[in-house]
């Protein structure tokens, strides 16, 4: 190789699959480690390096921008062509994001260390006078399960599992939606670039969406509809499923997240399609925006005030809604009602106070919030066919699941009312709030520690965070010694294994579960919990200039219609009045294939195939000019004019023309048995609408 040169690389998983968006960074091994630079990796998993002396002694790191800069170790290097001019990278690309699997940027610099606390821009640590809860890594191994899931202290027992709990199962999920909404730095593209290991970030939190919007339209046009409405943000169509999955026909426009050829979504924090409920639930924010704008341009115009465009109405509704739902829904849900009642009464003693610079506690983030791990249900009931869905793929072969980072199958679209309370009371529960987890939990398919509860326990030793019952101490409440909890429990299992038998304190992200269990019997938080959670989410409300305790006119309440009779406006009002949300236009409604076919009734001739059009506008539709392509067989429309919701079923064979039925009078079938993508062209020879099947 010359001394100077371009190398051109590429950034590769096991499966040769190219890897994009990945910051590398280089460093000459030995003397004093010096940096060469750092890249990122283009759509095919590229960068080209130019460095004096070659790169054989070159160490690369690549992180991952989409799971918080967690780096994937570099497994293999080699020259695919033998020369010096080029080299791969083959990492260990983890293919399944899991939620608590990577850590929050800038959390580490709030830990308590050996010179004291250190504040970051977004963290930093409540009671820094309180001792760390320093134990022993391998009794926190123990408590955690790092067997897996046949041993361990917090795994739920088979023949006595975790009951349920009042709360939707949704909830849990929405948690997690929170979290990644006020741990997101909109400018963590920009920092990855510049320190890659970007451990700081620049933004004060709050819950305001940049999950959803990010900063501004004109900062991230990709996520809005720049054809047909600016002011809408895009969306895509739910894949059909795969044939061993019984095949199907995809979704209709608005069913999935818009995703780039790779299935990778196109939104603003990636985090939100680590599974497929929680990226629903992502969707499910952008159908509501999208029906906010129709809605500001129908019955609803009064709400836009004076100097707003409808966009910016539409986003400050949406954020005021949420934020109405975090506080006066999902607390009461999983707070102490008396907790809640004091913080309302006499405001925050303890976290994100009035008048410094909103931060995140580590108490929190690294412990208290931790609870939902707790929620989470092995399998989601996400509609009335699949049924209950595994949440993680537990090994290969093991069937569907709800693992995230690829288009959702159409047979997975999630019926929130599944999920949540309606108002009938018919809902899937959530697990109690115990010290207790799913066993899918401790064997997670991540690299490293496969148990999500050693992970807590040893991320919150490594922040210096105190124990639970230093905590409840410090602030105020009796705390609940560990034999109490019971001389089965978790913990007094763990210490006696370890002969600590009379010691005193747990963990707070433990103490947190087992309060929630002493005091609440697993249905809400206990007292120490609750003020965690309860004053760090209301201190992030109300710290923010713009949203609705400060912005909105006094004594404001949801303004939107609430399309379920529940209780006051709750998370199931924003989900069901998403679903209101329309396609724009022509849309398949559904195909027949015919009867050597699964796709349709399956009966009748090999002629008796069909594809059926909706009007899902709002204004007629003239069909004149229109062609359907029948996997590459094209046909003309009838010239006549469609009304909202009206259907036009188009048929292969011949047959007497109506108003809802046109013929093609073809004398061979069309589509294919086993798969097919049906199209429809409008006038100017543009694509109107598309659904793929399988057969």
């Amino acid at each position: 190789m010359g001394s100077t040169g371009k190398i051109s690389c590429r950034v590769v998983d096991d499966d040769a699959r190219p890897l994009a968006g990945r910051i590398v960074v280089g460093e000459r091994r030995g003397g004093e480690g010096d940096r060469i630079g750092h890249w990122m990796t283009d759509d095919d998993g590229g960068f080209v390096v130019e460095a004096d002396g070659g790169v054989d002694d070159v160490s690369f790191t690549v992180r991952n921008p989409a799971r918080g800069g967690a780096e994937e170790p570099v497994r293999r290097r080699r020259r695919p062509d033998g020369s010096g001019a080029t080299l791969h990278l083959t990492v260990n690309a983890r293919s399944v994001a899991i939620h608590g699997g990577s850590e929050h940027r800038g959390m580490n610099e709030a830990a308590c260390t050996a010179a004291g606390p250190v504040r970051s821009h977004r963290f930093h640590t409540q009671f820094p006078d309180l001792d760390p809860y320093d134990r022993d890594e391998e009794l926190l191994r123990t408590l955690g399960g790092a067997e897996g899931p046949a041993d361990g202290p917090m795994v739920e027992p088979a023949d006595d599992p975790v009951g349920d709990a009042d709360t939707p199962a949704g909830y849990g999920i929405f948690g997690q939606f929170v979290d990644h909404d006020i741990t997101f730095d909109p400018t963590s593209d920009i920092d990855q670039r510049n320190d890659p290991a970007a451990l700081r970030n620049f933004r004060t939190p709050a819950l305001d969406l940049d999950s959803l919007y990010r900063t501004n339209a004109e900062a991230a046009p990709f996520l809005y509809d720049h054809e047909t409405d600016e002011r809408k943000l895009l969306t895509g169509e739910a894949a059909a499923p795969d044939a061993e999955d019984g095949g199907g026909l995809s979704g209709l426009p608005g069913t999935d997240l818009q995703r780039n050829e790779q299935g990778v979504a196109l939104i603003g924090d990636p985090r939100n399609d680590e599974n497929v409920v929680v990226s629903q639930l992502q969707l499910a924010f952008v159908n509501f925006h999208n029906r906010i704008v129709d809605h500001l341009r129908g019955p609803g115009s009064d709400l836009v005030e004076e100097g707003e465009s409808v966009l910016e109405a539409a986003q400050r509704l949406v954020r005021w809604h949420y934020q109405w739902v975090v506080r006066h829904d999902f607390l009461p849900r999983i707070c102490d009602r008396y907790v809640l009642d004091d913080i309302e009464e006499r405001g925050r003693r303890f976290f994100v106070p009035p008048g410094r610079t909103p931060a995140i506690p580590v108490e929190f983030g690294g412990a208290a919030y931790r609870f939902g791990h707790s929620m989470i249900r092995h399998a989601f009931d996400v509609n009335e066919n699949a049924g209950e869905v595994p949440l993680f793929p537990t090994g290969p072969g093991d069937g569907r699941n709800l693992r995230g980072g690829r288009p959702v199958p159409s047979d997975l679209v999630v019926d929130w009312a599944r999920l949540l309370d309606t108002g009938d009371g018919e809902y899937q529960p959530s697990r109690k709030i115990e010290p207790l987890l799913a066993p899918t939990l401790f064997d997670l398919p991540i690299a490293g520690d496969s148990s999500l509860a050693v992970r807590n326990l040893r991320r919150a030793k490594a922040l210096g965070i105190p124990s639970g019952q230093d905590v409840a101490a410090r602030m105020g409440y009796d705390p609940i010694r560990n034999e109490a909890f019971g001389e089965d429990s978790p913990i007094m299992k763990t210490l006696r294994a370890h002969g600590r038998g009379a010691d005193p304190d747990s963990p707070l992200w433990y103490y947190v579960l087992a309060e929630a269990e002493h005091q609440q019997e697993g249905e809400r938080l206990g007292a120490v919990g609750s003020r965690i959670v309860a004053e760090t989410l209301i201190g992030l409300i109300e710290a923010d200039e713009t949203a609705y305790p400060n912005a909105a006119p006094d004594g404001w309440e949801p303004s939107l219609p609430q399309p379920t009779p529940t209780d006051g406006y709750t998370l199931a009002d924003v989900t069901a009045f998403a679903a209101e949300a329309r396609p724009d236009g022509l849309v398949i409604d559904a195909v027949d294939a015919g009867p050597g076919s699964d796709v349709g009734d399956a009966t009748g001739d090999a002629l008796d195939e069909s594809v059926t059009l909706r009007n899902a506008a709002a204004e007629p539709i003239d069909l004149t000019g229109y062609v359907v392509d029948l996997g590459g067989q094209r046909g003309d429309l009838p010239d006549s004019t469609l009304a909202p919701d009206e259907t036009l079923t188009v048929h292969v064979g011949s047959g007497t023309d109506a108003s809802s039925d046109h013929h093609l009078g073809r004398g061979a079938p069309a589509l294919d048995d086993e798969g097919e993508v049906v199209t429809v062209y409008g006038p100017d020879g543009e694509r109107s609408t598309r659904r793929r099947y399988v057969g």
